[in-house]
């Protein structure tokens, strides 16, 4: 298979599975049907560091093995390119973890902080996460995966 292809079918299942465990966890925290507080311990700016970690490590962890016994395989061939993230998978994964949560918390910090709001409407606050868990897997999946798959 080609490496272009792999990636997109890989990346495409990795958001779908971001989305879905994003929705059940924030269900799980949040509960359904009443306001999110935004500022607190456990509150909605708060929730984006496990959230940003778990979908950073998991979306190139998982794929990244997979991805290594598919080229071992010979199912998918290797590319002819460099990438600046650890080749081995477990630290990039973490890194990627680690990049995740940061993001997801100063964006979510940013954005909240401008509009100046101490509560979200439940709606409104599953649809963001939602977005951040497809937008971080659709980013972090395919840089892990041309990682994994860079001829060494």
């Amino acid at each position: 298979m080609e490496p272009a292809a792999y990636i997109r079918r890989e990346t495409a299942v990795s958001i779908a599975v971001n989305v879905a465990l994003s929705a059940a966890f924030f269900i799980a925290v949040f509960g359904t049907g009443r306001d999110v507080p935004v500022w607190s311990v456990g509150g909605y700016v708060f929730d984006f560091a496990p959230q940003g970690f778990m979908i950073g490590l998991m979306a190139t962890l998982v794929p990244g093995l997979l991805a290594r016994k598919a080229r071992a395989a010979g199912k998918v061939r290797t590319l002819d390119s460099e990438s600046r993230l650890p080749a081995a998978v477990l630290p990039r994964a973490i890194l990627c973890g680690l990049a995740g949560a940061a993001s997801g918390v100063a964006g979510a910090a940013a954005v909240l902080i401008l509009a100046g709001t101490t509560q979200l409407g439940w709606l409104p606050a599953l649809l963001a996460k939602l977005a951040f868990g497809a937008a971080l897997a659709l980013v972090v999946t395919p840089a892990g995966l041309r990682t994994e798959l860079t001829r060494r």
